[in-house]
């Protein structure tokens, strides 16, 4: 029994008509007496539990039957996985948690304890890798995710990059999404009338508007490959090498993948999609170990990559000096 289920039933033991003798408590937690003097001085000193020692009744009790213990109250296993979750939101996102949070975070740090498995040693042992990632503005974050679950409109002065032009937008939220380190935000836009995603560091602007916002019902089965929306209309055939295979046959591109083994030893992945962008991505990271068999159109896209890329590294790299001498002679003829 850990020391918090010790303390809760505890709790219940002070509170009867006829208090608890030391005796009585060692023998029904099976405890020891330092383990005992432990949580006696825990309940004090951290719960502010008033507790005191019965001499009529021979036992322990409260002094004042005000006293309650924390309105939440969880187990220890409980306190720690609270504690990992705000961790691992708080490396995700830098200080989205920390006003709302960090008091409760501070109170179930107070609740371990200096114990060799307290919150720092658990912390310590729990960490998120950030891939490399486009940096977002707190409050707008902020903004967003409270209309978000406020079931508000929201709105937001949008950058697109691939018109490199800002727009004023009206979004009912849908859901907000963090995928491949960067955070997502699916919204019906009213002035397209239509879903889109948008990128929530390219948002300039966030406020929470009092409207509420539209409900959209998500639609399944319309998601090509990764973020995109789309239909999947296409499929892709991929043949992996033995080498890779040894680690693609056990990775889920998609929910609808099929893999299967061919007589070579070779992985055969074929994948639904949509917009190719980000399958090409992923198929290059596999260099010489993927090709691409169908369909002819991602194959011919995911060479002529290959071809503009190898292309850069057939002519010798420059040094900064000459390229700095270049430029200088062109300068000189210019004058």
């Amino acid at each position: 029994m850990s020391q918090m289920e010790r303390i809760y039933k505890l709790d219940r033991l002070f509170r009867r008509k006829r208090p608890p003798s030391r005796r009585e408590i060692l023998d029904t937690f099976e405890i020891s007496p330092a383990q005992f003097k432990r949580d006696l001085e825990y309940m004090r000193n951290r719960l502010g539990a008033p507790i005191t020692f019965d001499n009529p009744g021979g036992g322990y009790k409260y002094a004042s039957d005000e006293f309650n213990l924390p309105g939440l109250w969880f187990t220890e296993r409980e306190v720690y996985s609270l504690l990992v979750m705000h961790s691992l939101l708080e490396q995700l996102q830098p200080g989205f948690v920390q006003e709302q949070l960090g008091p409760f975070r501070d109170k179930l740090r107070a609740l371990l304890g200096k114990s060799g498995r307290g919150a720092k040693s658990i912390l310590e042992r729990m960490q998120v890798i950030i891939a490399p990632q486009r940096p977002i503005d707190g409050e707008h974050f902020q903004a967003i995710c409270d209309a978000t679950l406020r079931r508000k409109k929201l709105r937001m002065r949008y950058y697109s990059r691939s018109r490199g032009a800002e727009s004023d937008r009206i979004v009912s939220p849908q859901r907000v999404i963090y995928y491949r380190g960067n955070w997502y935000l699916d919204g019906w836009c009213h002035e397209k009338q239509a879903m889109r995603r948008f990128a929530v560091d390219a948002v300039r602007l966030a406020s929470v508007l009092e409207e509420p916002a539209c409900e959209i019902e998500a639609e399944t089965g319309q998601e090509g490959y990764g973020i995109f929306f789309g239909p999947a209309e296409h499929i892709a055939v991929l043949h992996f090498d033995a080498e890779a295979a040894r680690w693609v046959a056990e990775e889920e591109w998609h929910p609808q993948q099929r893999a299967s083994v061919l007589p070579d030893g070779r992985l055969q992945l074929e994948v639904p999609y949509g917009n190719p962008q980000e399958i090409i991505m992923d198929i290059l990271r596999h260099g010489p170990h993927v090709e691409v068999v169908q369909p002819a159109s991602l194959r011919s896209a995911v060479a002529e990559t290959l071809r503009q890329a190898a292309e850069k590294y057939d002519q010798p790299k420059r040094s900064a000096g000459s390229a700095q001498s270049i430029e200088a002679a062109r300068t000189a003829r210019v004058r």
